[in-house]
């Protein structure tokens, strides 16, 4: 199924000034702008406006909903230019309404420490299920997964093994772009952005009786919005490979559920981290 608008076309930005942009929406039909698609794109500013550093950090707190097929304004505010980091922020704007704001870390390319922790032994993508596949038993996947389709998502059974970081088992999720992507590397990680939106919320309610996968009953139960989004990046990521997501969700309070994800390639490589925090309401 092809979505409304490919990934490496959303992240072709205008450049309308010195530290501004101009970028198109997915005209995906959801209540308000995807968060992914704004930090995506943020992260396409930020990176435009540095010389010589890589983007290894995004800080995004959301402020106000956005409106499907009006163009978003980004602009860059150079915070600080160091010898190995530089420092943007990044508001999005349409017309007079901030929809959010960013923080974005730029790093000069350096040998140092490195580690990672292994990756979760679970299927590979090719074993596992497309996540309409599973929600069939569900009704479908409902009005947002039918235009949407730039990225492919496939689930994996509960990580096994006992969790202690999480209040239920993690859920693995495979993903990658359906399209073929420059091999400009601030566009994989854009794409990458995108994509670790995807099946947060529905980690998040788990702990209370949801699948995985039943996003149509996620909709129909829950009300939810993200309150604000975080990712630190390693090494460098190809978004239209396989990617695997481990989502868990270590901890909610007064409806507001911390969701993370770490993230590894097809070769078990740890690539990026990601933290979210999502305000709930039962329907």
């Amino acid at each position: 199924m092809q979505g409304t608008i490919g990934l490496a076309e959303l992240f072709d930005l205008d450049q309308t000034g010195e530290d501004t942009w101009v970028g198109r929406t997915d005209g995906i039909r959801l209540p308000q702008l995807f968060g992914g698609q704004l930090v995506g794109q943020s992260l396409i500013a930020a990176g435009a406006s540095v010389d010589g550093k890589d983007v290894h950090s995004v800080h995004t707190t959301f402020l106000r909903g956005g409106a499907s097929n009006v163009p978003v304004t980004f602009r860059v505010e150079r915070l600080r230019d160091g010898r190995q980091i530089s420092t943007r922020e990044v508001s999005a704007w349409q017309g007079d309404r901030l929809l959010c704001r960013s923080i974005v870390s730029c790093a000069e390319p350096s040998d140092g420490i490195s580690h990672s922790r292994p990756a979760p032994t679970t299927p590979g993508p090719d074993d596992c299920p497309d996540i309409r596949e599973v929600a069939a038993v569900d009704g479908g996947l409902g009005e947002f997964w039918d235009d949407f389709g730039s990225v492919e998502v496939r689930l994996a059974p509960d990580v096994p093994g006992q969790i202690t970081h999480s209040a239920s088992p993690a859920n693995g999720v495979w993903m990658r772009s359906v399209d073929q992507l420059s091999d400009d590397p601030l566009v994989h990680r854009a794409a990458l952005a995108y994509a670790s939106d995807l099946m947060l919320m529905s980690t998040a309610v788990t702990p209370h009786g949801h699948t995985p996968g039943f996003e149509r009953s996620l909709a129909r139960t829950w009300s939810a919005v993200s309150l604000d989004h975080t990712m630190w990046f390693r090494g460098f990521p190809r978004a239209d490979e396989w990617m695997l997501f481990e989502h868990t969700t270590p901890m909610a309070d007064a409806g507001r559920a911390l969701i993370e994800a770490a993230v590894f390639d097809h070769d078990g490589t740890s690539i990026c981290h990601v933290a979210q925090e999502a305000l709930f309401r039962h329907n």
